[in-house]
């Protein structure tokens, strides 16, 4: 297994959280957003490339912070970052965290999470907050599709279908080949990192077959 294979490997269940995204409208059920612990992404790294061999770095930013992670790779130190807003809950910490996460995404780190499948599962209002009602798990079919390399991650991006909004029924391929800026948008408004993920990453390409 090599570097880029061991650093995307799935993580188990119990290295896995999970935050509500956007609600229905009686707020009985809540979209399962799943993302790493920041703790497992630093086991990650010290047991793939070793405690010495990697590295990060935090720059403050407008309302948030840029992080900088770099892994030693054949003696040379090669850094990726990205960045993330402060929190609501403890906003300089969570800020710190979530950056450091985005970077580790770069590198490849629990971007499969991406592409899971949306769950929609019960909530509960807690204070101000809703939290599920049981602890979310990736169903089978997604642990399928993380072990499954037979479609490339350009297909998946562009097979998603919107089940909302103007282009319902459409896939994100059809979409882009139709009005580009319809994804700009629903990067800016989405509240389903699936489809924001999978628009960033169409647009990155000049054309869609």
């Amino acid at each position: 297994m090599n570097l880029k294979e061991q650093l995307e490997k799935p993580f188990l269940d119990d290295e896995l959280e999970f935050r509500v995204g956007a609600t229905n409208s009686d707020k009985t059920k809540g979209l399962a957003l799943a993302y790493i612990q920041a703790r497992a992404i630093q086991n990650r790294l010290d047991e793939v490339v070793g405690i010495e061999n990697w590295r990060v770095s935090y720059k403050e930013i407008n309302g948030g912070f840029l992080a900088k992670l770099e892994l030693k790779i054949n003696n040379e130190w090669i850094a990726k970052e990205d960045g993330a807003n402060v929190t609501d809950y403890e906003a300089i910490k969570g800020g710190i965290s979530s950056a450091f996460k985005r970077a580790a995404s770069v590198w490849g780190i629990g971007r499969y999470l991406c592409e899971i499948e949306s769950q929609w599962l019960p909530i509960e209002q807690k204070g101000k907050a809703y939290i599920f009602k049981e602890t979310p798990k990736l169903n089978n079919k997604d642990q399928e599709n993380n072990s499954n390399n037979n479609t490339s991650k350009e297909e998946r991006a562009k097979n998603i279908e919107l089940t909302f909004g103007k282009y319902k029924g459409k896939t994100l391929g059809d979409i882009f080949n139709e009005n580009k800026e319809y994804l700009v948008y629903l990067i800016a408004n989405s509240k389903d990192t699936k489809i924001v993920n999978a628009c960033k990453y169409l647009l990155n390409f000049k054309e869609v077959a």
